[in-house]
């Protein structure tokens, strides 16, 4: 029988046998924003985020860079940084393209996003196609090494992933509605460039096969804005090739899924994908936790299911445990559940209600959960 959060965390993924519900729980946001601002509560000036969630008897998820390094061929990168922003140049052969993204810690940020975009019109084809034909990624697993030491079995450190290839594209070279336009107006360049994606993000999963990683994520940040044709086509038999080669090599396999997915919903179970972590019920979506086990049982391991708004003070004490407690009944008996925040604990909220989520746990959690 499991008994510490890591093996709980694990074996409901894979669904076995545990005594009561795990807890992986997110606080980075909240974390980082009091880092900045030197707001912390007193007892944990000094702390970092495994130590807090050890402390408010929580599981810990812990997130971090990926475990590589990109290199790039034949191409000169130019960087200029200007905080918050960071301006990169990529001159190929074939033409240069420019992206700019933004960090703004004093936010609570953990990661950078995107201000602008490197694809810009079809002239950009060649260069972009240039610069994944020449991107190599090297290993490298020296921060993961240790934050696994730190965290230990109190859970999981989860490194960053990039998206599948199509929505890398999506996401970081064309944005969403570009995308939509090219598919239309260029479909050749923009399959083309598809492919050149699977190779780079193929290298990638590749070093996380090797890696010590138990839990991979595949995939980032889901929403119907994907649309179900697209998924249909570019996701789904992604996934099952992706899915086949992790599990070969022992792993698990997760995608961050914290959008609002209706229609995705159905098509999830054809990916073969073992979690969806980060699930954001309603009121965060239209989707509520009970919705999503009829949709999948425990053929898909939730992890999350408490939505973060529920930590900010508009909600009172009692409704927070009134909701948590309706969660244990929503997936009653509890097997292929792992509790979690949708998916983060916000700057302004109680980080309290985490060691009352693991009151919670202990008092209604044990499984399996009898209705």
């Amino acid at each position: 029988m499991a008994t510490t959060n890591k093996q709980r965390i694990l074996a409901a993924a894979r669904g076995q046998s545990i005594d009561k519900l795990p807890l992986g729980a997110r606080i980075d946001l909240w974390y980082n924003y009091h880092l900045w601002h030197g707001t912390l509560p007193d007892k944990y000036v000094g702390c970092n985020i495994p130590d807090i969630l050890r402390d408010l008897g929580a599981g810990v998820q812990l997130r971090q860079s990926p475990i590589w390094k990109v290199e790039y061929r034949d191409t000169e990168v130019v960087t200029n940084k200007e905080p918050p922003y960071t301006t990169t140049e990529y001159r190929t052969p074939k033409g240069t393209v420019r992206m700019q993204t933004m960090f703004t810690p004093r936010e609570g940020a953990r990661v950078e996003y995107e201000t602008e975009l490197p694809f810009k019109s079809a002239d950009d084809y060649p260069a972009i196609e240039h610069l994944l034909e020449n991107t190599r990624l090297v290993p490298y697993l020296d921060d993961y090494l240790k934050n696994a030491e730190m965290v230990g079995e109190d859970g999981l450190v989860i490194p960053a992933m990039s998206y599948s290839p199509m929505q890398e594209i999506m996401r970081k070279i064309t944005g969403y509605e570009r995308f939509f336009f090219e598919l239309n107006d260029h479909p050749s360049k923009l399959e083309n460039l598809y492919e050149l994606m699977k190779e780079v993000v193929w290298q990638k999963l590749k070093i996380l096969a090797e890696s010590p990683v138990e839990i991979a994520q595949v995939c980032s940040n889901w929403s119907d804005d994907v649309h179900t044709p697209i998924f249909k086509k570019y996701f789904v038999p992604w996934f099952q090739e992706v899915v086949a080669f992790l599990h070969d090599k022992g792993k698990l396999t997760f995608v961050h899924a914290d959008g609002e997915m209706k229609r995705l919903i159905p098509m999830f179970l054809e990916t073969g994908i073992d979690i969806a972590e980060a699930w954001s019920p309603a009121p965060m979506t239209s989707v509520t936790t009970a919705e999503l086990r009829k949709a999948w049982g425990d053929r898909v391991t939730i992890w999350g299911g408490v939505p973060a708004i529920l930590f900010e003070l508009q909600y009172t004490d009692e409704e927070f445990d009134d909701y948590i407690k309706h969660l244990f009944k929503e997936v009653a008996p509890g097997k292929n559940f792992i509790v979690g925040m949708g998916d983060n604990v916000g700057f302004d909220g109680k980080v309290e209600r985490v060691a009352r989520l693991a009151e919670l746990i202990d008092k209604y959690g044990r499984l399996p959960i009898e209705v």
